[in-house]
């Protein structure tokens, strides 16, 4: 398994690094054909953290046998819920653009936040 992983402070700045670095680390493992995937679960958790979290967060890409596991690692307590967005709807759409590009998702309570995750199958 190979994994890499970006430490950030909760500024939108965050978001365009961790795509950034998914980007790159999908070409590393030669996984072009799931790049643009991961890169839209990777934006869309680190958005989410920044906004609602405020707190330093971690990204941790893992490549696993039969996925791409996207972990995002916040310091709130609070779990997320998908909403279902309405069509003119401009905002609370970031789960619901995980769920739609990931294989599985989820979020895990851990010892002084959570971790939100996300599985894109390989």
């Amino acid at each position: 398994m190979s994994e890499t992983t970006l430490r950030t402070a909760p500024q939108s700045e965050a978001v365009e690094l961790a795509r950034r670095l998914s980007a790159r680390t999908m070409r590393t493992w030669s996984l072009l054909d799931r790049e643009e995937q991961v890169t839209a679960i990777v934006a869309e958790l680190v958005a989410n953290a920044v906004r609602h979290a405020g707190t330093v967060l971690e990204l941790r890409l893992q490549r696993r046998p039969d996925a791409v596991r996207v972990e995002v690692r916040d310091r709130a307590s609070t779990m997320p819920k998908m909403t279902v967005p309405a069509p003119l709807d401009e905002s609370h759409r970031g789960l619901f653009i995980v769920d739609r590009f990931a294989s599985s998702w989820g979020a895990t309570p851990v010892t002084g936040g959570k971790v939100v995750w996300a599985e894109v199958a390989i």
